[in-house]
């Protein structure tokens, strides 16, 4: 997947060009631009930008960005100046001015080389050497950028040229281009930190469906307590539930493509997927609608496990549980046993009869489902 413009001549300035996604780390920092954007210049129009799988971008919007209020006030959403925790060096203190001057001249871009989006937006020649003209010393922030290393990423990328990094095909560094290197600033509004201190990130091969799947996972994470802390295959779940349920379009062919967890901890970064099968099934909407409905993690695991068989006997000790209950004298029956340790939420406990029917009602979708395969 590359990132793709309508100029089709390599010196031809475009307004308008589509991004694709890519690796994890640039495809974070397209969605924290995005989010950027809502934060700071109070874009409510974000889904606009969404085209398929691609994002287009009007490249006039730079020259309306909040440069002071984004990257040098007290509220700064990235920390880019000096001996920063985020980008470390990324720009020095007197070159603030110069920075807006950068930011705003995205607005005119060329193609150029580029290993992290594989088909990059450069400054055009003439912009670069009528900033150079302006101090010359500027020059080397221009250059300094088209290296990706320590800092557009503190943690991830290598120091200058000391050391070989093994995310990046074992080499010091590599050629970026200036779009990149403006937007990678911005990835880490797009991770989520857990209790456990690493942060996550779900990438999809569509940056509607990441900015959605990215948003319901922040929502989940906010509305558990530290007790109800889950796995990051749980969260992936959830968040495809959740997709399924409240966006009007469905994931289609996106479900059937790799849709993942890039967990971040410190340098190590792990990635956590789904079985194809699985991603499927959860992404039905009526299948996703009465997980969601019946909303314990016990039988979330079941659909995850593939046991599904399981769901039609916990429905039937279920719908037995509720037609007895009323009778059972004190002594706990097998079939009590087995409720204690599914159900954990009241409405399912008081309510058994319903909850047997939407079990074998999942149940039933699910084998439909397969079936149809």
């Amino acid at each position: 997947m590359t990132t793709t413009t309508s100029a089709t001549n390599s010196t031809q300035k475009t307004n308008i060009i589509d991004l694709y996604p890519s690796n994890w780390l640039y495809n974070a920092g397209v969605v924290g631009f995005l989010i950027s954007l809502e934060m700071i210049e109070k874009n409510k129009n974000i889904q606009d930008f969404f085209e398929f799988n691609k994002l287009k971008l009007d490249l006039s919007l730079f020259g309306t960005l909040e440069i002071e209020k984004r990257y040098f006030s007290e509220n700064k959403i990235s920390s880019i100046v000096g001996n920063s925790n985020l980008y470390r060096n990324y720009l020095q203190p007197n070159q603030k001015k110069f920075y807006l001057e950068f930011v705003k001249s995205l607005s005119s871009l060329v193609d150029a080389d580029c290993n992290l989006c594989n088909n990059g937006k450069n400054l055009e020649n003439n912009t670069v050497n009528d900033l150079n003209l302006k101090d010359p010393g500027r020059s080397k922030f221009l250059e300094r950028i088209k290296a990706f290393n320590i800092i557009h990423s503190t943690e991830l990328a290598p120091s200058f040229n000391e050391f070989p990094n093994a995310s990046w095909a074992c080499k010091n560094s590599i050629s970026i281009c200036h779009l990149c290197s403006f937007i990678i600033i911005h990835h880490h509004l797009a991770l989520t930190r857990l209790s456990d201190g690493s942060e996550i990130f779900i990438n999809a091969p569509s940056f509607e469906a990441m900015w959605h799947l990215n948003k319901f996972a922040r929502e989940i994470l906010q509305s558990q307590s530290k007790e109800e802390t889950r796995g990051k295959r749980e969260i992936l779940a959830m968040t495809i539930i959740e997709y399924a349920t409240k966006i009007q379009t469905t994931l289609g062919q996106w479900a059937s493509m790799n849709i993942e967890i890039v967990s971040k901890k410190g340098s190590e970064i792990q990635f956590f997927s789904l079985p194809y099968q699985v991603v499927q099934i959860i992404s039905d909407r009526k299948i996703a609608s009465l997980l969601s409905d019946i909303g314990e993690f016990k039988i979330l695991n079941i659909v995850l496990n593939q046991e599904y068989k399981k769901l039609l006997d916990l429905g039937y000790k279920t719908m037995r549980w509720g037609l007895t209950k009323n009778n059972d004298l004190g002594g706990k029956s097998k079939a009590s046993e087995v409720i204690d340790k599914t159900y954990f939420l009241q409405k399912n406990r008081d309510n058994p009869l319903l909850t047997a029917q939407k079990l074998l009602e999942l149940y039933v979708h699910i084998e439909q489902k397969l079936k149809n395969k």
